[in-house]
């Protein structure tokens, strides 16, 4: 039986957007699979590292924030956003 453990539900994004560096003027581009109030699934190119802490943003959904890595398998991120 699957058990939910988020606290809010996630919804369906397919969007493209994109990541930035703190520490350096770099961006990355991301598809964000699915969102929530509080984080998102995305997924980068297989060889892509990006830092645990990052901006995201995603122009299409007027989502401009802060994020950090919470787990990763292969090219999927999941991702908890922070203030």
């Amino acid at each position: 039986m699957f058990v939910e453990r988020r606290k809010a539900p996630r919804r369906n994004a397919f969007k493209l957007g994109s990541i930035f560096f703190h520490e350096k003027p770099h961006r990355l581009d991301c598809l964000i699979w699915n969102l929530s109030d509080f984080g998102a699934l995305i997924e980068v190119e297989p060889d892509t590292r990006p830092p645990i802490r990052f901006r995201m943003t995603v122009a299409a959904l007027h989502l401009d924030c802060n994020a950090m890595q919470i787990w990763r398998d292969g090219r999927k991120i999941g991702v908890a956003f922070v203030l």
